[in-house]
């Protein structure tokens, strides 16, 4: 069985749908390269283009060679930190540019001179180096002087919130041959240079080193950078520069075994339409992005909810919470321990923890309990960790964290009522004077999953909580009687003054497929997804165009666009609710974020192809709802709680040939197929086809493949 699968991933795969085939290839030349990207694709501005390691993230804006601006290392940052290359007295502008999630090389031309560079961060180290490579094509003799510039304060910081971590103390600078050293307290920023040919000058922060290029001559300088505790500075910067080629390629060889390991655990998508693939491909880069591997850190390996140029490292619940599913496949081991740090900082009262100590800062927020209490599902329907309920965590067991985190604001000792969540803001952050706060129809329709996943949760912990789900029957008839607008179709809210208004957020949404809503209130809300209210040419716009509160700078919430994780959980819960229609023709118009942008950050534009810019959150964790998206979503694949996997495909017009290959859930290692009006499940030697419209039972227990049902 492993064969087969391991054969699809490293080499040509012929699809019985048709002759052209599928082809998958899995190589370590195609690994090493499958997430680089050329510049001149991207619209990615240069102050939000950057590169990491896992340890370091440095800001690489492209525009001139081997420009460096900012070293974050938490807990270590350089916020201003600055690093030029000038080339007969001025820097090189770079017209040629690839970017690769550890590096970036660039091209450019002075005086005759071809001028290659690359960064390259060192794998393990929170350090780098840039090479610069000159070739003459004049015909005669030149004499090319390099000069390298810097600068940059130095700090720790033990917090890391939304906002990029700044430095601000200035450094003391120290010279020795090649080497120089910025120091403040015990914490350096350390330069060296390879041979006696660099010599640094401390009043300056410059060195000099003049390369002699015969006519059809080449040369090449190195200097390497590190950053930390000054010793380990001073060890990592030596280490890196003594042996700068071995360095490059154990970076290298470190990012493809990344990429490896990311597709032992996640399946490959293959389609007819490339694309596709890259949109897929793409929104995988953010697990390698965004994890960190700090020996600071409350947890190791972290997950941030940000990471290039040290944007929003703080792990957010409200982010983290929308990769549910991603998350338990990929990294089962972490993410229990991303679960277990956000129940013991009490999501009832804040909305994130602070990466190096682990304390909950930030008021809370009203999707807390949502998140919380779908991570807990999702990771013990995926894993099959029913002992994890069990687990105490700050001194009550998660099953009662979950249970807890059902009621919140709701007063069980009276019947379900819907909760007024006051005159908060913070739910959609809207900029102008419009509000969406107090009673509010998608927070409340919310309750409804969360009290029947509870109750789920708590039958296969053997400790049954029938009231959750007679209250969840109430609740769903009470939103309807009170918030429901037939001549709308839509939900008011009740403002502060008792009064019904309507806001129309695309937050609605998120009731598709949970039960809530029944076949008047689905169908109403479904019927505004279109093109003069929330769809746009490229995405999906979050507030209606038509609503007053409908702000052009407002992206994220507020109109022109939407957070990243909107339009595949929409679409995923389209599918749910039996609308693959619907689902696909929202996905469809997002697929330019796959050949636009090297990752993606909180939200894009609906209007144009363009992304959120005031935000220091250009890399999101949530990215990965995409991938999300086409395995639990297109592809339908749903674990159960007694370990058997459903699996409910639908062919999109976007891809009407896709297949997975290597789905690995539970005991379970398998293909999925998707063709025009069936799809196939292969397992092992068993394969069985259904048309679209039914559900394939996979079952590890019995080792069976069956129809399970229609699936409607």
């Amino acid at each position: 069985m492993k064969a087969r699968v391991l054969a699809g991933l490293v080499g040509l795969i012929i699809s019985p749908f048709g002759n052209s085939g599928l082809a998958a290839v899995g190589d370590d030349n195609s690994f090493a390269d499958l997430f680089s990207m050329d510049r001149r694709d991207m619209v990615t501005a240069p102050e939000h283009l950057g590169i990491i390691n896992g340890k370091l993230t440095v800001g690489t804006p492209g525009s001139h060679a081997a420009r460096v601006d900012g070293l974050w290392a938490p807990p270590f940052v350089s916020s201003d930190f600055a690093l030029r290359v000038e080339i007969f007295g001025k820097e090189v502008p770079t017209p040629a540019v690839r970017w690769w999630p550890y590096k970036i090389e660039q091209r450019g031309e002075a005086n005759g001179v071809e001028v290659s560079a690359a960064t390259v961060l060192a794998p393990g180290r929170r350090g780098g180096l840039v090479a610069v490579a000159l070739r003459n094509t004049t015909a005669s003799a030149l004499q090319a002087p390099v000069v390298f510039k810097t600068r940059g304060t130095l700090d720790h910081r033990g917090v890391w919130e939304f906002a990029q971590a700044a430095s601000s103390t200035a450094t003391k600078a120290l010279a020795d041959n090649n080497m120089l050293t910025l120091t403040a307290g015990d914490r350096s920023i350390v330069l060296g240079g390879t041979g006696d040919g660099l010599t640094w000058e401390p009043a300056t922060l410059s060195a000099t080193q003049a390369l002699a290029l015969p006519p059809g001559g080449t040369a090449k300088v190195y200097l390497a950078f590190a950053m930390g505790p000054s010793a380990e500075a001073s060890a990592s910067c030596k280490a890196i520069v003594s042996e700068p080629e071995q360095t490059t390629a154990a970076a290298t060889a470190a990012h493809v075994q990344r990429v490896t390991e990311l597709f032992q655990r996640i399946p490959r998508l293959v389609s007819d339409n490339k694309e596709v693939e890259k949109f897929y491909n793409r929104s995988l880069v953010h697990l390698i992005l965004n994890r960190w591997d700090a020996p600071e850190f409350v947890l190791r390996p972290y997950y941030s909810t940000g990471s290039i140029r040290g944007g929003c490292v703080t792990e957010y619940l409200w982010n983290y919470g929308e990769s549910w599913e991603m998350m338990p496949l990929y990294d089962p081991t972490a993410h229990r321990e991303h679960i277990k740090q956000f129940l013991k900082c009490d999501m009832t009262a804040h909305f994130a923890f602070n990466p190096v100590d682990g304390k909950a800062h930030g008021p809370w927020y009203m999707v807390n309990q949502e998140k919380i209490i779908g991570l807990i599902y999702r990771h013990v329907t995926i894993t099959g960790d029913t002992a994890f309920l069990q687990e105490v965590v700050a001194g009550q067991t998660v099953l009662e964290h979950v249970l807890k985190n059902a009621v919140v604001r709701d007063d069980v000792s009276k019947p379900v009522a819907l909760v007024d969540y006051g005159p908060s803001n913070s739910h959609l952050e809207l900029r102008r004077q419009y509000t969406y706060n107090h009673v509010m129809p998608d927070l409340n329709g919310r309750r409804y999953a969360n009290y029947l996943l509870a109750a789920r949760l708590a039958e296969i912990a053997g400790q049954p909580a029938p009231q959750l789900r007679e209250r969840a029957a109430a609740l769903k008839s009470l939103l309807k009687d009170k918030l429901w607008n037939p001549e709308t179709k839509w939900f008011n809210f009740i403002n502060g003054k008792g009064q019904p208004e309507t806001r129309w957020t695309v937050q609605m949404f998120y009731l598709l497929g949970s039960g809530v809503l029944d076949q008047e209130t689905e169908a109403g809300l479904v019927s505004h997804l279109n093109d003069k209210e929330f769809l746009g040419e490229y995405g999906l716009h979050s507030l209606a165009k038509g609503d007053p509160a409908y702000d052009p700078a407002d992206v994220d919430n507020g109109g022109p666009g939407a957070c990243t994780c909107f339009p595949p959980n929409t679409s995923i819960l389209l599918y749910r609710a039996g609308r693959p229609r619907e689902a696909e023709d929202l996905m469809k118009r997002c697929l330019w974020w796959g050949t636009r942008m090297p990752y993606w950050g909180d939200s894009s534009y609906a209007d144009r192809i363009d992304y959120r810019h005031d935000t220091p959150l250009q890399c999101t964790i949530d990215g990965v709802t995409v991938a999300q998206f086409f395995i639990f979503g297109m592809f339908g694949v749903d674990p159960q709680f007694d370990g058997t996997i459903l699996v409910s495909s639908h062919p999109a017009a976007f891809a009407p040939r896709a297949a997975l290959r290597g789905v690995k859930m539970r005991d379970a290692l398998f293909d999925i197929e998707i063709g025009d009006k069936e799809f196939k499940v292969l397992w092992g030697e068993k394969t069985l086809t259904a048309p679209v419209g039914h559900t394939i039972s996979i079952d590890p227990n019995s080792k069976s493949l069956s129809v399970a049902s229609h699936s409607g």
